[in-house]
């Protein structure tokens, strides 16, 4: 398979040119100077279903253009930032551009939070660096347990959320090659207990890769977490892979761990468990969902609409995430035969 490479360029001629968005980026480049004045320029890193731009005369507002299809859900941006703080941009809908007879993109005001996207600070961070991401990364996790989504949320339907998991599941089974059946099969036998009431659902990113972690550049801490668009609730540690995936890279010649990866990994769990006080027999558990979570994140085609399934896209979309994402289904193998 041929490596994809990145331009930013290419990305948002990509987004504006396959996405079927009825406005242009001189358009949305002009409402983000109308709005906020100073230079506008697009981040570095641009996703595949939205075109993000910095504005303000000092640089601290972002602007966000974003796909019908990946609206974002603002009562679970609103628990992002009531659970983790800082590390969640403060964000406001401020409608919509281009023409209303065709196909418009949401506009969203954020404030732009500090740091550098992980993927690009990664090759430059020294041991002690590594650890700082890795410590903040396990404090992220621990408010997401300790808060949990209390029961009465709206948000929260555990019979519903049940259901498409097994669902998604019963999928993965009969989708996957052979070789991943002990995997999934060991992951449906801990269905039950992830979803006991004694064990939490929480709000969960969709997407928590190393483009959606800032991070200081000097420090290592992670300063932002980005991109909420699919948040869902679902039992806690479905994101764990974030964990896996800042202990190694992916290169040319496939993942390869840092050398301290063992180290790092042991550092996480320590630090996770001395904030939430969970036991043995709860670590493995939450260990049993991480790696339900990287079946479920890496193990199926985006948004590929089987039955029960949590939101589809458009085949446009889809096609887009699909050939980004034929690079990170290496990373099943990697992840579930540990």
């Amino acid at each position: 398979m041929p490596n994809i490479i990145y331009t930013l360029d290419n990305a948002i001629n990509r987004f504006f040119s396959e996405g079927g968005a009825s406005s242009s980026k001189i358009q949305c480049d002009e409402f983000a100077y109308r709005m906020y004045g100073g230079q506008v320029r697009p981040v570095d890193i641009q996703g595949s279903s939205s075109y993000t731009v910095i504005a303000g005369p000092s640089g601290n507002k972002i602007v966000q253009f974003r796909e019908p299809a990946a609206m974002l859900d603002m009562d679970m941006l609103a628990l992002a930032k009531d659970i983790h703080g800082d590390v969640v941009p403060s964000c406001s809908e401020l409608g919509h551009i281009g023409d209303p007879n065709g196909s418009q993109l949401a506009i969203y005001e954020m404030d732009r939070l500090p740091g550098a996207n992980y993927i690009t600070v990664r090759p430059s961070l020294k041991r002690n660096q590594q650890l700082n991401t890795i410590n903040s990364l396990a404090s992220f996790f621990a408010q997401a347990w300790q808060r949990g989504t209390p029961a009465e949320s709206p948000l929260v339907d555990r019979s519903a959320i049940r259901a498409q998991c097994y669902s998604r599941f019963n999928h993965l089974a009969d989708a996957l090659p052979e070789r991943f059946a002990p995997a999934v099969a060991e992951t449906q036998a801990a269905l039950p207990a992830l979803f006991d009431e004694d064990y939490p659902l929480v709000l969960t990113h969709g997407d928590l890769n190393e483009m959606n972690m800032l991070v200081n550049p000097s420090s290592g801490e992670i300063t932002g977490i980005i991109d909420w668009p699919d948040a869902s609730i679902l039992p806690f540690g479905f994101t764990l892979y974030a964990l896996e995936n800042v202990l190694g890279s992916m290169g040319s010649g496939g993942w390869k761990w840092f050398d301290n990866a063992e180290d790092l990994r042991n550092s996480f769990w320590r630090a996770f468990r001395g904030q939430t006080g969970l036991s043995e027999s709860q670590t493995r558990l939450t260990e049993l969902a991480g790696k339900a979570g990287i079946l479920m994140r890496y193990g199926t085609a985006y948004d590929s609409g089987f039955p029960g399934m949590i939101g589809t896209r458009d085949p446009k979309s889809t096609a887009r995430r699909e050939k980004l994402q034929r690079a990170e289904l290496a990373k099943v193998r990697k992840h579930v035969a540990n």
